[in-house]
């Protein structure tokens, strides 16, 4: 165990001065105020902020795609050079990257990830055997950083409004119903091995250019 003191700390019930914080296992099991300073002594806590919409393999590109290199550039341009990396993204690529991503969120004071994930499939497109295979990496990089977890699986079925066909570089993004269904069944077995992740669904079509 550890104890962490702040001389303001901001808690549900407001701002507290002389803020005791017990840590056990990684986690807070005491709060107590209006305490002397001890332990390990800072001036002022605020509780982590959640990352409300990551797509954690994106991680890569940045960098790559946010200075414009000729007039035309535009959020499609971007959507491109995005298609050309997730191309490449295997299941160890994922793990690896999103264990970057996370642990640069937790410095950066963000401790849970609302993960926006849609790179499901294998590089030809087709399901892994495990059809969470993708999405259970996702689940061992926050196991391994130690960050929050809301596990988004996105849901795409067309390539814009309208029903349009999938494009080829969105291939590893497409499901159908009974498809998705084993993504979501699947994926909530990965995500049971954190006590506090949650699955949820987003549906979304993936924007064209008019």
């Amino acid at each position: 165990m550890s104890t962490l003191w702040f001389e303001k700390a901001l808690l549900i019930s407001g701002w507290q001065s002389g803020v005791l914080l017990t840590i056990a296992d990684g986690r807070i099991a005491n709060i107590e105020t209006d305490m002397p300073p001890q332990g390990e002594r800072h001036a002022a806590g605020v509780p982590g902020m959640p990352n409300l919409h990551s797509h954690a393999f994106q991680r890569v590109i940045a960098g790559l795609t946010e200075r414009r290199t000729t007039e035309k550039d535009s959020f499609w341009s971007w959507r491109e050079q995005m298609y050309k990396f997730q191309a490449r993204i295997g299941p160890e690529e994922l793990q690896t990257i999103a264990a970057l991503a996370y642990m640069e969120m937790l410095e950066a004071g963000f401790t849970r990830a609302g993960e926006f994930h849609y790179l499901h499939h294998d590089f030809d497109g087709r399901a892994f055997t495990d059809p969470a295979e993708m999405a259970g990496r996702i689940v061992a990089a926050a196991e391994a950083t130690g960050i929050g977890l809301t596990l988004l699986p996105v849901f795409y079925a067309h390539s814009g409004f309208g029903g349009l066909p999938p494009t080829p570089g969105q291939a590893r993004f497409i499901h159908d119903l009974e498809g998705f269904q084993r993504l979501l069944e699947a994926s909530r077995i990965h995500a049971a091995r954190l006590d506090d992740a949650v699955v949820g669904i987003v549906c979304a079509p993936s924007r064209r250019k008019n």
